[in-house]
């Protein structure tokens, strides 16, 4: 793998090449050891990295058992549907988008799985799975994979798709690092480069105000502030391998208490 110009700030030692041993003979402990993990191997017809789920055993169980309404961009056999659906428990709503018409297949009303067929590109086809099934607790973007629709998928739900608490989740971000292919890299940003902008615009406020101006004990403390929107609602951002995590929860604005 080639080096990026910012590798060169880490210590020769961190980027020294060494072997990293793996093992393809069961158990694998990301299986054994997780509650999704078990659920998966059950169920037949999906693919997936094995370290997601201890990411989807630590993310989404808190909603557990309270009837969360979650979307999920990409159908593929429906087995991620079927997943979601053991995960949550009785009562949560598992909504699937896919631009293929034979993913209509894995619609199961009875079960609460519903299928909608449209591009997750198409702004107005997302409104209207949010007017019609939403808004949702849990967004899982596992479509295409191509940086363009994950951005515009993002652009389009977060803000009034997603509620307040809820959780936005992307799938695959490998996808942008591939050598073999540029196949998903279609935008002038990859879909990673444009996460990690988030943590820029999470923290943009401190680039027009002072410390002075956060000061909660003194006259010289504000108590408004000129911030982007999505700004008030970023709580936590965190990557892991080839997943991101954002957390929507409404925010107070900085404040500092200097004694």
């Amino acid at each position: 793998m080639a080096l990026r110009s910012s590798h060169n700030m880490l210590s020769p030692d961190m980027l020294r090449k060494t072997t990293w041993k793996g093992s393809k003979t069961p158990p694998f402990e990301n299986i054994e050891n997780t509650t999704s993990g078990k659920m998966w191997s059950s169920i037949p017809g999906g693919h997936k990295w094995l370290g997601y789920f201890p990411v989807y055993d630590r993310e989404f169980s808190r909603f557990r058992g309270k009837r969360p309404r979650v979307l999920e961009i990409g159908v593929y056999r429906g087995a991620s549907l079927r997943l979601w659906s053991r995960f949550f428990g009785v009562g949560a709503r598992i909504v699937g988008v896919d631009v293929n018409p034979q993913c209509s297949k894995s619609d199961n009303p009875g079960s609460n799985i519903h299928v909608e067929i449209g591009d997750q590109r198409d702004a107005a086809f997302l409104k209207s799975i949010v007017e019609k099934y939403g808004p949702f607790d849990i967004i899982i973007d596992d479509g295409s994979h191509v940086a363009s629709h994950q951005i515009a998928s993002f652009n389009a739900l977060f803000m009034t798709g997603l509620k307040n608490n809820g959780i936005y989740f992307v799938e695959d971000l490998e996808c942008m690092y591939w050598s073999n292919t540029d196949d998903y890299r279609d935008a002038p940003v990859t879909s990673t480069d444009f996460f990690k902008m988030l943590i820029d615009v999470q923290n943009s406020i401190f680039e027009h105000y002072t410390y002075q101006d956060f000061l909660v004990h003194s006259p010289t403390g504000l108590t408004e502030y000129s911030v982007f929107d999505i700004a008030k609602s970023l709580s936590n951002i965190k990557f892991a391998r080839g997943v991101l995590v954002i957390e929507k929860m409404e925010q107070e604005p900085p404040r500092v208490l200097h004694l």
